[in-house]
């Protein structure tokens, strides 16, 4: 295996699990993550965006900057922000795709290929040992990280959950409030139109034309005007809600996208 340049920093892939282990040179000041062909790190995932972030390098320094992907770019589990520093062993993670920054230098398979001395054996063995121990920190970093990530989409559904409750509440409340009113407004309407149709039958001149169009008050108030204003708040509530419902689902979507259910560490120290 070739080792990287001294002092070059580059990727290495984690997740998914059909590209982990994969190296990824920082050999250029400028390149763009992302699902396009053009891009200069590829991946071929659907969650990732054509052109997600972008990494720029100014000798051993990297700096990510997102590039408004759907599903947002993560540093350790914040999300990015423009222009923001990394260092060495930071996890990115891009949809479902998590990267860890390497500083670079030879790895440790690297050095267990150089010619074996007594002095070069200790020497790798004590490559092993520390390698062995920065996996293990990996292992824990990356699933606390992967813990964060699905801490986050939990809480984010719930809140979604809540919603989609609270528009369901207002549909129903809202389409009840429809009906009595529009029940209360029609019966007004009916009995006013059935005191006309009495009296244009029964042809009599001296009698005065309905003094309550809108129907009996109540409390001062026509009871068709009361079923006229509670229709109208139904329909409000209805509408709201229907909304509300619309926008709980898309949010779902979007949470799924934004906080991919990312795979735990299937590495091994050995």
């Amino acid at each position: 295996m070739r080792a990287q340049s001294a002092g070059m920093p580059y990727l290495i892939v984690l997740a998914p699990e059909s590209d982990r282990g994969r190296r990824i040179s920082l050999d250029k000041d400028y390149l763009v993550v992302g699902r396009e062909q053009t891009c200069d790190v590829r991946f071929d995932d659907p969650r990732v965006s054509r052109a997600h972030a972008a990494l720029r390098r100014r000798g051993r320094a990297v700096y990510v900057e997102d590039l408004r992907s759907s599903a947002g770019t993560l540093v350790n589990g914040a999300t990015a922000d423009a222009g923001r520093e990394l260092r060495a062993g930071d996890l990115l993670t891009f949809a479902s795709v998590v990267v860890r920054l390497e500083s670079g230098g030879f790895s440790s398979d690297e050095t267990m290929a150089m010619p074996a001395s007594p002095v070069g054996a200790r020497s790798v063995h004590y490559v092993n040992e520390q390698h062995a121990e920065v996996v293990h920190y990996d292992e824990r970093r990356y699933n606390s990280h992967v813990q964060y990530v699905n801490q986050q989409r939990e809480n984010f559904l719930r809140e979604i959950a809540a919603t989609r409750t609270k528009a369901r509440w207002l549909v129903w409340t809202g389409l009840a409030m429809f009906v009595v009113g529009f029940g209360l407004f029609a019966a007004a309407d009916l009995n006013f139109l059935k005191q006309v149709s009495n009296d244009i039958q029964n042809q009599n001149p001296n009698l005065a034309p309905p003094t309550n169009p809108f129907g009996r008050p109540v409390g001062g108030i026509p009871s068709g005007l009361i079923g006229w204003a509670l229709a109208a708040a139904g329909m409000l509530l209805l509408i709201v809600g229907i909304v509300l419902h619309v926008v709980a689902t898309s949010r779902r979507k979007q949470a799924y996208q934004q906080f991919p259910m990312l795979p735990p560490w299937q590495g091994s120290s050995s």
